[in-house]
C-alpha cells in the first residue's frame, strides 16, 4: 500500500512537472500565434466618439470633423500589452493597459484596429495582422521581431527551467540577427503595412531591455540583455531603411528591468505565467510615452 501511494505521488508529480513545462511554453511565447482578422479587428472595444472638428479642417481618415487621426498597432505580446493584466481577451492577451490602449485616450489619435496578438511572428504580422489595418490609417505601429529570434524558447531555457538548451537558444537568435534574416523580416512586414495603408506613418518600436544587471538573480540576464541591444539595432535599421519611424525604449526602461528597486517588467511567477518577462502597466505607459514623441 504504501508502495503505490508512493508511486501514485511520483506520477502525479510529473503530470504537474509536464503541465507546468507545457503551460511554460504556451504562456510565455504567447497562446496565440495567429488571430483571424475578423476577430483581431473586432477585439477593439468601441472607439472614442468624434471630436469636433477645427476651424479649417483637421482630422485624419476618421470621419467628418474629428480631428483624431485613425491608428492601427501590429506586433506580438510586446504590442498586445501582455504583463500589464486588464487583459479584453484570452486568445492574444490585448490589454486595455498596452501602449496602443494608452496612445488611444490622446486626442489626437483614435485606435480603429489592434489586431496585435501574443506569439506574433513578423509572418503573422504579414498574414493576419495586417489585412485587418484598415487602408485609410493615418498612423500604424509595429512592435515584432522577438518571436522571429526565439523569444519563448530563450525565456523558457534560460529563466524559466533553466536547461542545458539555453546557450544554443540564445546562439540561434542572435545567428538570424547577424546574418540578416531578422531584419529581412521586419522590413518584409513594414513593406506589407506600407502597401495596405499606403499614406500611414509607420512608427516602429524596439525592445526594453528585460533585467536590471548586475542586481538580478539570473545568470545569463546580461548575455539576453546583449541580445537584446543586438535585435533593437537590426529592427532599427530595417525600420529606417523602409521608411519608418523607429522608437528606442531602452532608456525609458533604464534602471526599471528585473532585479530593480522599481521594476518595469514582471519577473517570472508560476501564480502569473501569462505576465512574465513583460511589461507592467506602468512599463507601458512609458512605451507609451515614448511612442508619442514622434507618432502624432
Amino acid at each position: 500500500m504504501i508502495g503505490d501511494v508512493a508511486t501514485s505521488l511520483v506520477h502525479r508529480r510529473r503530470l504537474v512537472l509536464v503541465a507546468a513545462v507545457v503551460a511554460a511554453a504556451v504562456i510565455v511565447g504567447g497562446s496565440a500565434l495567429t488571430s483571424p482578422p475578423e476577430a483581431a479587428h473586432a477585439a477593439v472595444v468601441a472607439g472614442k466618439p468624434d471630436k469636433p472638428g477645427k476651424p479649417g479642417g483637421g482630422g485624419g481618415g476618421g470621419g467628418g470633423g474629428t480631428t483624431e487621426l485613425d491608428y492601427a498597432a501590429a506586433g506580438d505580446s510586446f504590442a498586445a500589452g501582455v504583463g500589464a493584466r486588464n487583459y479584453l481577451d484570452t486568445s492574444c492577451y490585448r490589454s486595455s493597459s498596452s501602449y496602443p490602449k494608452v496612445l488611444d485616450a490622446d486626442a489626437n489619435l483614435r485606435l480603429v484596429a489592434f489586431p496585435a496578438c501574443s506569439g506574433a511572428s513578423t509572418a503573422t504580422v504579414i498574414a493576419v495582422q495586417v489585412p485587418a489595418i484598415p487602408a485609410t490609417a493615418a498612423r500604424v505601429s509595429l512592435t515584432v521581431g522577438g518571436n522571429d529570434v526565439g523569444f519563448a524558447d530563450v525565456m523558457q531555457s534560460c529563466f524559466v527551467l533553466v536547461s542545458s538548451t539555453c546557450e544554443s537558444r540564445i546562439v540561434a537568435g542572435e545567428t538570424l540577427v547577424a546574418n540578416g534574416t531578422l531584419g529581412a523580416n521586419v522590413a518584409a512586414a513594414i513593406q506589407a503595412i506600407r502597401a495596405r495603408a499606403p499614406e500611414a506613418k509607420v512608427v516602429v518600436t524596439g525592445y526594453p531591455l528585460l533585467f536590471n544587471v548586475p542586481n538580478t538573480k539570473y545568470q545569463w540576464a546580461a548575455r539576453v540583455n546583449q541580445s537584446t541591444t543586438a535585435l533593437n539595432d537590426a529592427v532599427e535599421t530595417a525600420a529606417v531603411a523602409n521608411g519608418a519611424v523607429f522608437v528606442d525604449v531602452e532608456a525609458a526602461f533604464a534602471g526599471h528591468g528585473v532585479g530593480s528597486a522599481t521594476p518595469w517588467i514582471n519577473d517570472w511567477s508560476w501564480l502569473r505565467t501569462t505576465d512574465g518577462f513583460h511589461p507592467t502597466a506602468t512599463g507601458y505607459t512609458a512605451y507609451a510615452s515614448e511612442v508619442r514623441k514622434v507618432i502624432g
